[in-house]
């Protein structure tokens, strides 16, 4: 006969319990929330960052193309004065791109513009003549471009200005 093997009371359990499972569950899901949630916060961040530095580009394209023409005649462009605008969140309610509290009058080099790179953006540049010291015969202007896109449905917009020291052909009110 064989002796009897009496079941110890310290015998090893093998494997988790239902509890312990349930908890590592539970961690588990807590940190696939956390870490889902902050990818969609790093893509949209980087669609942000996308539109601004299409923006940029876009901005900086303009700006030297119209820096590099000197022959610039103001009088060809519209007031900004007489163009309606369309609302903008850089702008304060009121507030007008090229908008001068000297009473300079601010000329619309492109409105509405369209870049075949950048679909779906659309861009405005004034200019605005600014005070020099000899009256009616600015040399200096002030070079202002608005970038607008759609993002999530709702209008973006970025502004960017540059000083221009050149002398145009200005048309102006002679005294």
């Amino acid at each position: 006969m064989s002796p009897l093997r009496l079941a110890s009371p310290l015998r090893r359990r093998r494997g988790f319990s239902l509890l312990e499972v349930i908890v590592a569950l539970g961690v588990l899901a807590i940190g696939a929330t956390a870490a889902f949630a902050l990818l969609v916060a790093a893509a949209a961040a980087g669609r942000r960052a996308e539109h601004q530095v299409n923006a940029s580009l876009l901005a900086e394209s303009e700006l030297n193309r119209v820096n590099l023409d000197p022959t610039i005649p103001l009088t060809d462009y519209p007031l900004a004065s007489e163009v309606e605008q369309l609302p903008s969140e850089d702008l304060a309610p009121g507030q007008r791109l090229g908008a001068q509290p000297d009473g300079l009058e601010t000329r619309y080099l492109v409105r509405e513009g369209k870049w075949s790179k950048y679909p779906g953006y659309t861009y405005d540049i004034a200019i605005t003549p600014l005070a020099g010291p000899v009256p009616n015969q600015p040399w200096e202007f002030l070079v202002e471009l608005e970038v607008r896109w759609a993002q999530k449905g709702r209008r973006r917009s970025a502004r960017y200005a540059t000083v221009r020291i050149l002398t145009l052909t200005y048309g102006g009110p002679a005294n």
